[in-house]
């Protein structure tokens, strides 16, 4: 990889710049790292872009009139339908799941891939498993990630109970797939399956814009519950990500 001395903008969504600022400065030759807006990091590199070029909580990189250094360009194309998971959205969701490379860790409505495949990048260690009820985006999503993928409903997912590590997923919220209504059967029968499937230390890491009714659902279930939550903003969507427990 080239080295490079430059003062550099990076562009990221509104609710990952302090993620992103975090892995900056464990970089050997970033410095000089400052927040210009909720989507923007500016930075100094002096030295290999190895580690910058690797980092995924960023779209594009612009600096001194050279092209920018975009997602595609470092990552590759992804065959995507119109409600799959934005990268870095993704990216964020599995920073919060905190996986080890033993953990087992499974998105049931895992789409065209792109959490698996951020999980990849993070942990290629751990066991990842993919799992959707759309049998067109477990197509894509096998295209995506170089393996046949199960179809299977998140409310009956074929694994045994207290196997799973981590669940990180992207719920349905309405917007472009399932509905409001739908939902309100759906969110309890999930919660009660990720309650079956995971293990007594396990975390599940879920985004929503149905927020009202995730909270509901959560604290009806009560064997579950939310520790943390971080609200992102990018392309008109204000999702907010959840992260579930087990109450002591």
């Amino acid at each position: 990889m080239p080295c490079c001395t430059d003062r550099l903008v990076l562009h990221t969504i509104d609710g990952a710049a302090d993620l992103l600022i975090e892995e900056l400065r464990a970089m050997s030759s970033v410095h000089s790292i400052r927040q210009l807006s909720a989507e923007t990091v500016e930075c100094a590199v002096d030295g290999p872009l190895d580690e910058l070029v690797a980092c995924a909580l960023y779209f594009t990189i612009t600096g001194s009139g050279k092209a920018p250094l975009s997602w595609m360009r470092r990552f590759g194309p992804l065959e995507r339908l119109p409600w799959s998971t934005n990268p870095v959205v993704a990216e964020v969701l599995v920073r919060l799941a905190k996986i080890r490379p033993e953990h087992r860790v499974v998105d049931p409505f895992c789409g065209t891939g792109t959490i698996l495949l951020a999980v990849r990048r993070r942990a290629p260690a751990a066991q990842i498993i993919g799992t959707d009820h759309d049998p067109r985006g477990i197509e894509i999503a096998a295209r995506n990630w170089g393996q046949e993928l199960a179809q299977a409903e998140a409310e009956a997912l074929p694994f045994k109970g207290g196997s799973v590590d981590r669940v990180v997923t992207n719920l349905p919220f309405g917007k472009q797939v399932g509905s409001h209504a739908l939902n309100r059967a759906l969110y309890p029968a999930v919660l009660s399956e990720l309650d079956r499937v995971l293990t007594p230390p396990g975390r599940a890491v879920l985004l929503t814009e149905d927020k009202r009714l995730l909270h509901d659902a959560v604290q009806r279930h009560r064997r579950l519950k939310i520790v943390r939550q971080r609200l992102l903003k990018y392309n008109g969507a204000t999702p907010t990500a959840y992260v579930l427990t087990r109450p002591r």
